[in-house]
């Protein structure tokens, strides 16, 4: 399975993980340095997270089309679709949350 990065919300943040969420790669620009250290911590975790879940919804997905029983696949532990998306949530929260500049009319 291959490795794609997860970038943050305003794209200052980047991961590269394993199918279990472990960073193989992280990239940061500048300002993210100035947050406070518990709130860049987090938003790394949860992009680790995302990455996590979208390479196991892959695997799942991979792993039905080629026909592997439920009961299998439950034995593996992972990441639902459900879950999925609350870690797209997590991370990247919703189009609620976009800055007032990206919902005016063009």
């Amino acid at each position: 399975m291959s490795q794609q990065q997860v970038h943050s919300h305003g794209g200052t943040i980047s991961v590269v993980t394993t199918e279990r969420g472990l960073p193989v790669s992280l990239r940061l620009d500048a300002v993210e340095l100035d947050k406070p250290p518990q709130q860049l911590a987090n938003e790394i975790m949860a992009l680790c997270r995302l990455s996590a879940a979208r390479a196991q919804v892959a695997r799942r997905r991979e792993l039905i089309e080629r026909g592997f029983s439920a009961s299998v696949i439950r034995g593996l532990n992972l990441a639902t679709e459900e879950e999925l998306t609350r870690a797209e949530e997590d991370a990247l929260g919703d189009e609620d949350d976009l800055p007032p500049t990206w919902k005016v009319s063009v």
